[in-house]
């Protein structure tokens, strides 16, 4: 598709959650895309975030946690890299440390977005109920519209599941 005048969309600076996962990763491919169509800026977030749960783990030490929330934002990094590095679209990686909703709907008030997205995995009504959604958050608190995006499904995934409840195959 051809890149329209950056003028022409109300859209001017999306924030993009990232969080290695697939969803993540769709949101940033599909925020790419969109960015240099229609001249967006990006600025993509990463939360440093340690679920209280984890901090109830008997002998667990910070340390180890650091290290791999270190981990994770070196990874997280090189897939934004790898995803917008050629992006004609300008961008920029910000770090948080907290809860990942409130740090998202900070970052997108501070920046001043006109479009929020975020990833999304199926996740248990239980999970939900225990430790929350960040994209229902985000959806509730965020002044910028929230886009929410799931990650591509599988077609092998079909068969699988047909030839599970199917018995064998032929």
């Amino acid at each position: 598709m051809e890149r329209v005048e950056s003028g022409s969309s109300w859209i001017r600076k999306i924030v993009v959650a990232a969080d290695g996962s697939p969803a993540g990763d769709r949101g940033l491919e599909q925020v790419a895309d969109l960015a240099r169509r229609i001249g967006a800026r990006i600025v993509v977030v990463f939360v440093r975030h340690l679920p209280v749960t984890s901090l109830m783990a008997p002998g667990m030490t910070a340390a180890p946690s650091a290290e791999a929330l270190d981990d994770q934002e070196a990874e997280v990094r090189r897939d934004v890299t790898r995803i917008l590095g050629g992006a004609s679209a300008g961008w920029e990686f910000v770090v948080r440390a907290g809860s990942p909703g409130e740090e998202i709907v900070q970052v997108a008030a501070e920046t001043g977005a006109d479009l929020v997205v975020v990833g999304s995995n199926r996740h248990s009504s239980l999970h939900n109920l225990l430790l929350g959604s960040t994209a229902a958050y985000l959806a509730t608190h965020s002044k910028a519209p929230v886009l929410v995006m799931r990650p591509r499904e599988i077609s092998s995934t079909v068969d699988t599941t047909a030839e599970v409840i199917g018995g064998m195959r032929s």
